[in-house]
């Protein structure tokens, strides 16, 4: 984790009235890696969903998820119908994900930025408009035959 992330992780709990120091935080995040680290080593399979989450704006669709200890060469993202399938690997640790996205997303093209283990993928909208129908007018006729 950087200098950076770990201060503003500062800033907020000292803001919310906890008194703690980066050295606090390093150390937080250091035990969680080597706990992490030490139960695939132990052969333990560790299963966890990935923090994931779709956002939808007027003219696009922002899908972030988590990819910790990733680099991006190694990160696949295929466009599949109205779902996305992102896979990630590194030598220790694999990842797949299968995000449903909205109907409205135009998977043809996205734009993907990866920074800091967190992989952002953003979709435009289609833009075409559906007709509204009229109910009162599109009702079922009866069938003659």
């Amino acid at each position: 984790m950087e200098n950076e992330e770990i201060e503003r992780i500062k800033r907020f709990l000292n803001a919310n009235g906890y008194l703690i120091r980066k050295s606090d935080i390093a150390w937080i995040f250091n035990k969680i890696a080597e706990e992490l680290d030490r139960r695939e080593e132990d052969n333990r399979i560790v299963r966890r969903e990935l923090l994931c989450e779709v956002i939808t704006t007027m003219k696009e669709i922002k899908i972030i998820t988590e990819l910790p200890g990733v680099s991006e060469e190694r990160v696949k993202i295929n466009p599949c119908g109205r779902q996305l399938e992102i896979i990630a690997e590194n030598e220790k640790r694999k990842y797949y994900e299968l995000i449903n996205l909205p109907e409205q997303a135009d998977t043809h093209k996205f734009k993907s930025t990866f920074l800091n283990g967190f992989l952002e993928v953003t979709l435009k909208k289609n833009q075409k408009k559906k007709k509204r129908v009229d109910s009162r007018i599109n009702r079922c006729k009866p069938m003659i035959y």
